[in-house]
This record gives C-alpha cells, structure tokens and sequence, in this order.
C-alpha cells in the first residue's frame, strides 16, 4: 500500500484563498436534507458547512424536501431519465444539466458515490471533482476494484475520508505513487459539543442506530437483559428507525423486543426520534451502547457518546477505535457474553463507569469545528494546487 502524506496543519484555508470559491456539494440521492428526516450523510454536510469559517463558498444539491435547512443555500434537483438512468446517475445528470446555466464551480464535491463522481468528470473534465467518502467504497459502484479506484483516484482533485480506515480501504492493493496516494486525505467525523459542562447522568443504557443485524443491538438487546436482571433502578432505551408496534412478525425489530421483554416497562424502544431529541437523550444516559458488529467506517453515534461525556461500550470494528481508544470500553470480540460482561462492569463499578465519563468528556477533539477545519483545508489544496498527475 502508497504511503499516505498526512493533512499539514499549516495547509492554507479555504478563507485564504485570494478569492471566496465556489463548491457544489452533491448528496446522494436517497438523502433527505432537511432537519425532520436527514441522514447521516446530510447531517454531516451540514455540519461540515455551518461549522466552517467560509459557509457561503457551499451550495448543495440534493432530493426535494419540504423543508430544507434553513440556514444552507440548497437546491433541489429531479433525477433525468430515472427509469433509464436509476436515481443516482438521473440526479447526476440533472445536476450537468443545471450547471450549463451557472458559472463553473471551482470544486464539485461528490458524497458517497463514486459512479456518480466518474461521470460527472467524464462528462465535464474541466471541473475539479473531489470524492467525500463516508464508507468503505470496495462496495461502491465504480470503485469495487483496485483498477476502478486507480482510474478514479487519477480523474478525482480529492478523495476525502471520514476516517483513516476508509482511507486506508481506498488505497487497498493500489500501485500507485506516494504523491498521488497523497490525495486521499482524512476528515474525520465530528459533532457539535452542546453541553458547557458535564451533565447529571440517568442510570440508563442507551443504544441509538438503525435497526439492522450488523449493528449489534439484537446481541447487545440480549446482554442488556442479562446485564440489569439485579439492577433494578437501571432501564435502556434503544432508538431506531422503526416503531417497533408496526414492525412485521419476525423481523428484527421484533426479536430485540423479544431480548428485552424480561425488563418489562424498564425497556422502551422509541423508533424514530428527531436529532435533537436524541441529543438530549445522550446527554443524560450513564452508558451508550455502539455494538456494532461490522466495520464502521467512524461510528458517529460512538462520537456522540463521547460529545455527551457519557461511558461508551464499543467494539474494535473499522474506524471506531480512532474515537474511541483510550476514551471507551472497547470490546475485541462483539458477543453476548462480552457485551453482557462489560455493561455488568459499567452499571456495578461506579468508579469505573465515571472513570469512561470522565475520560470521554476531558479528551474530545472530535468536534464539528474540527471536521470542518480538515476538510476545507483538502478543499483549498484540491482548489489551488491539484497534484500532478502519477507516473
């Protein structure tokens, strides 16, 4: 693997440029950009964008919503052709074609999809096109192979990685030089620190992410039930993206409720909750459970856990433990029993649950001005000084 050059601190910003730039954010189509119903991605754009020193450099396109956020200039664009194109490669197109009436971007910052970044410098190679990776892209259209990622890392001014380990999976089996390698560069996620001081902590358990198997919460449902049988002043709340009521008999969701029945009305699983609500939530739970079982890519919602000072349960999985090490019960082998065994830990030992608190909330550079500063630093680079093209 091309050894990576990493961001220089003193690398130039996007406020330092000799005149404000103009950058195109284009989101995946599934995206919903707006406060009801953002995505991850979408709300990591627009935490990338109200977080930096330059907000009116960013425009973003993406799927119409009924109410966008109010506070980034968004335009809302229908797919071309969907039926022919599919809905990314539709949008894709849409987007050309709205640009032939505007002046011509000075970086076109493609989100999540690497066919959709090949095209559009196809299609326009005049235009700078950076790659915003938020996953692994060996699962990716356009990027599955070591020759795709090759060929797209030559036509891209920036690929940009919400961690190291995506980075590190982009550049996996590339012969490439170390100069173009030097194009991936990271931006590791972060968030918004809304609490000034540590906040009173609820005995609660908290688990917070979609409601699929390779998010853990079905074994970790189970060490829950295990873990508070004799703690009776504790409950766990589980956030998802389903209400459990309406969920088909035996789906997953179903099965957690199932792992939780035992704890009675100490267990609620709540679906669906606005950001904000579950920011809230964060903030008063003791422990926060992020027992994912594939590889993260960041594991934002570890991220969070941290934001609130609250004790993290995680596991050695992808990008996490680059948040997470040394700030967090880190599990090295996600099961049942591992689970039940560190939140036994966390809910007995007082000491050592308010040790993780303590740790989480004294060391966080994780923050949403962080990112931002990163990122606009790759940009400015991508913008001013596109590298020379690799032997």
């Amino acid at each position: 693997m091309p050894t990576r050059k990493t961001q220089e601190d003193n690398s130039a910003s996007l406020a330092e440029l000799q005149s404000q730039p103009c950058i195109d954010i284009l989101l995946p189509s599934k995206e919903r950009f707006g406060p009801a119903n953002a995505g991850a991605v979408s709300t990591v754009v627009h935490e990338l964008i109200t977080a930096s020193d330059t907000p009116a450099c960013f425009h973003v396109f993406g799927t119409p919503v009924t109410t966008p956020f109010a506070d980034v200039d968004f335009t809302a664009l229908l797919p071309r052709q969907r039926w022919l194109n599919g809905n990314n490669i539709g949008f894709a197109k849409a987007y050309l074609h709205h640009l032939r009436d505007r002046p011509k971007p000075d970086l076109v910052e493609v989100h999540g999809r690497c066919h959709v970044a090949a095209l559009i410098k196809q299609k326009r190679p005049d235009l700078k096109v950076a790659l915003y990776l938020h996953n692994d892209p060996r699962d990716m259209k356009a990027s599955r192979t070591a020759a795709e990622r090759t060929a797209l890392l030559r036509q891209m001014a920036a690929v940009i990685c919400v961690s190291d380990y995506i980075g590190e999976c982009f550049l996996d089996d590339l012969g490439v030089s170390d100069d173009m390698a030097a194009k991936v560069r990271t931006a590791r996620n972060g968030v918004a620190r809304r609490l000034t001081a540590p906040s009173t902590k609820s005995p609660m358990v908290l688990l917070v992410g979609r409601m699929v198997p390779e998010k853990g919460i079905l074994e970790c449902a189970e060490a829950v039930a295990r873990a508070l049988a004799g703690h009776p002043e504790w409950e766990v709340v589980i956030v998802g993206a389903t209400h459990f009521q309406t969920a088909p008999p035996g789906s997953y969701e179903e099965k957690v409720k199932a792992a939780l029945a035992p704890l009675g009305n100490r267990a609620r699983m709540t679906g669906f909750l606005p950001v904000d609500e579950v920011r809230s939530l964060q903030e008063r739970a003791a422990i926060i459970a992020c027992p994912s079982l594939w590889q993260e890519p960041m594991g934002k919602t570890a991220i969070e856990a941290l934001a609130a000072g609250s004790a993290l349960l995680t596991t050695r999985r992808g990008g996490i433990p680059e948040a997470a090490e040394g700030r967090a019960h880190i599990v090295d082998d996600p099961s049942v029993d591992s689970f039940a065994d560190a939140i036994g830990r966390m809910v007995s030992d007082d000491h050592y649950r308010k040790s993780l608190q303590e740790a989480a909330w004294q060391d966080f550079p994780f923050t949403d001005i962080a990112m931002a500063r990163d990122a606009d630093r790759i940009r400015a680079h991508a913008i001013s000084a596109a590298l020379a093209p690799d032997k």
